[in-house]
């Protein structure tokens, strides 16, 4: 059995208060640097050719390799164990050893900041748009550029994505860090209970948009005497609505999925948000929704004492049921509403920098490429040791059971490479990683793809809008109707909403230009 219930990166960033949904960010920290080179369109829906297992050939002399990152469910009891047994791997594939330095997540971003400005060495660590920013720390020459270590030492990487993924993550035309591997598009959606949606006969398949679900939550209301939905939260997702957020820590401005041109919108002006601004007021009233959201970690209880039937999703993965099955003991039937779209900050998410203070950046990128590439090693540093920490259920589908009480046990697979490499927890997910490397190798990119805001110029109009934000977006469609939306807009505009646009829309034609 798990030892412990795994957690997502949505699950963390919302305990962080980081929106999933393309909110304010409040984890990322300073100005990121100018606009990087726009990606080639004619790539962006080319698929990449699957990893291959290899082997690089060692460095010269054995290195010690220093790699940081972070956990949220504490350090394993067994980390030392799980380390020991890494290292025999590492010695003998690229003559290295790891020193792995695993922080608490309260702390890691202002720990890592502080080592990276007293130029501490370190040779690798865990970097993305939301903690210890990525941007932030190319801007100050922190990590090394990979356009060429990457494709030479690490091709079963390189070769694992297409183009347009890794062009996505460059700054200023040059690529400072490797991505690890997820799913990429954030294409939301909801989830009822399998036993609910057979009663009043709901086939999901009919569901389009979120007007659709109204017959039927007013059903479920009746008869079961609920609030059909756990929360309200994010039902206005900017992929919902068919849009794209271009920089998640300036919220207010989206475009639209299908604009080739990558005209820039103030969502609270766009049509469809105003929609679906009145559609969350109205079910407000119906009491189809709640009327206080509850937190986080009170939603799974009340859904498994069947208080709530549907919750919304930011990200639909293929087989998630299998994870839920475990979290509230009900089935359920999953949803997407929202189309595969490819944004700069959904593959900037999770990240591995190499540090300009690394003893070899050679050893540094061969240890992506094994990580990456190497089934046995990835899931060594994600599941933990055979035999200790988890048995084979069926070993030729690669479904693992975790043995009870195990004392390593992370669940952060998303961190440390291509969490599609990692072995299932369960039978019902066979199949999961197969189909979620295809909804990113079909998503269609954004027109912004690969475009960085550098704040700089701006910084203190994005603060006092985000101000603005946060006394508008608690009490959302419970306070105002969409027909008043535009008192919002003034303000956010009085406080300098237009000059972010203006700026934005400034630097998108110049990196449009450079492109």
């Amino acid at each position: 059995m798990i030892a412990k219930k795994r957690m997502t990166r949505r699950t963390f960033l919302a305990l962080a208060g980081v929106s999933a949904a393309g909110g304010v960010v409040a984890a990322c920290g300073g100005a990121a640097p100018a606009p990087a080179k726009a990606p080639a369109a004619a790539a962006a829906t080319e698929p990449a050719k699957a990893a291959e297992p290899t082997t690089a050939p060692a460095v010269a002399e054995t290195v010690t390799l220093k790699y940081v990152y972070t956990n949220f469910v504490g350090v394993p009891a067994d980390q030392q164990l799980m380390s020991d047994a890494l290292n025999k791997i590492t010695q003998e594939r690229i003559n290295a050893k790891m020193d792995l330095v695993n922080l608490e997540f309260g702390s890691f971003n202002d720990k890592v900041q502080l080592m990276s400005a007293g130029g501490e060495q370190y040779d690798l660590v865990y970097t993305a748009n939301w903690t210890n920013d990525y941007y932030k720390n190319v801007d100050n020459g922190q990590f090394v550029e990979l356009d060429d270590l990457l494709p030479n030492l690490a091709p079963g990487l390189w070769k694992s994505l297409p183009v347009t993924t890794w062009q996505a993550a460059k700054v200023k035309g040059k690529l400072y860090a490797s991505i690890n591997q997820q799913q990429f598009p954030k294409n939301g959606g909801f989830y009822v209970k399998k036993e609910i949606a057979e009663k009043y006969k709901l086939d999901v398949t009919t569901i389009n948009k979120w007007e659709d679900l109204e017959p039927y939550l007013e059903q479920i209301k009746a008869g079961e005497n609920i609030t059909p939905f756990v929360s309200s939260n994010f039902l206005r997702q900017a992929e919902i609505c068919g849009y794209g957020p271009v920089d998640d820590a300036i919220s207010f401005i989206w475009v639209k999925a299908d604009d080739k041109n990558g005209d820039l919108v103030n969502y609270f002006e766009a049509p469809r948000h105003m929609e679906i601004w009145d559609l969350q007021r109205r079910w407000w009233d119906k009491g189809y929704i709640p009327k206080e959201d509850p937190k986080l970690d009170e939603e799974t209880g009340i859904l498994k004492t069947n208080k709530a039937v549907l919750k919304w999703e930011p990200v639909v993965k293929p087989k998630f049921e299998s994870e839920f099955v475990a979290r509230t003991g009900w089935e359920l039937i999953i949803r997407s509403l929202a189309p595969n779209i490819l944004t700069t900050s959904g593959i900037t998410a999770t990240l591995t920098g190499v540090s300009r203070t690394t003893v070899s950046q050679e050893a540094a990128v061969r240890w992506l490429e094994l990580v990456n590439t190497d089934k046995p090693t990835y899931n060594l540093m994600c599941m933990g040791v055979e035999g200790k920490h988890w048995n084979w259920k069926n070993k030729e589908q690669q479904v693992i059971e975790q043995t009870k009480d195990a004392g390593y046990n992370p669940t952060t697979d998303w961190m440390f490479g291509n969490q599609f490499y990692a072995y299932y927890r369960s039978e019902a997910s066979i199949g999961a990683w197969e189909e979620g490397k295809k909804i990113n190798d079909s998503a269609a990119p954004l027109a912004t793809l690969g475009f960085v805001m550098n704040r700089e110029p701006v910084k203190n109009e994005i603060a006092a809008v985000n101000t603005v934000l946060a006394d508008y977006l608690p009490t959302g469609p419970k306070g105002i109707p969409s027909s008043d939306l535009f008192k919002a807009v003034e303000t956010m505009n009085a406080s300098g909403a237009k000059t972010v646009m203006s700026e934005m829309k400034k630097q998108v034609e110049e990196w449009k230009k450079a492109g």
